[in-house]
């Protein structure tokens, strides 16, 4: 899902520091800002966008230059690199 590109707001750096709190929400939103000094543009504050996940497409893609795998061999190498008894780890202690 591709959000609207939205226009800055401009906010002044006297009105952020008295209402950061409104910017803060803004932002969470996906409002860009302006902040400015007497009235010229000092920065840009813009929302940082955190994907939560990755369209199908791309994990495919992704996938698609993965080398195979073979499952026995990844078996056998699993099997040689685990210990396979299970054991009490508090066995000998005084717990």
């Amino acid at each position: 899902m591709v959000l609207p590109k939205r226009h800055p707001t401009d906010v002044s750096v006297r009105q952020f520091v008295a209402d950061s709190g409104s910017v803060t929400r803004g932002l969470r939103q996906g409002q860009p800002y302006i902040l400015t000094l007497n009235g010229e543009p000092l920065a840009q504050m813009i929302p940082i966008r955190r994907r939560r996940s990755i369209p199908r497409d791309e994990a495919l893609d992704i996938f698609a230059t993965a080398p195979l795998l073979d499952a026995d061999d990844l078996r056998d190498d699993l099997d040689a690199t685990v210990e396979q008894d299970l054991r009490d780890p508090y066995e000998g202690t005084d717990l």
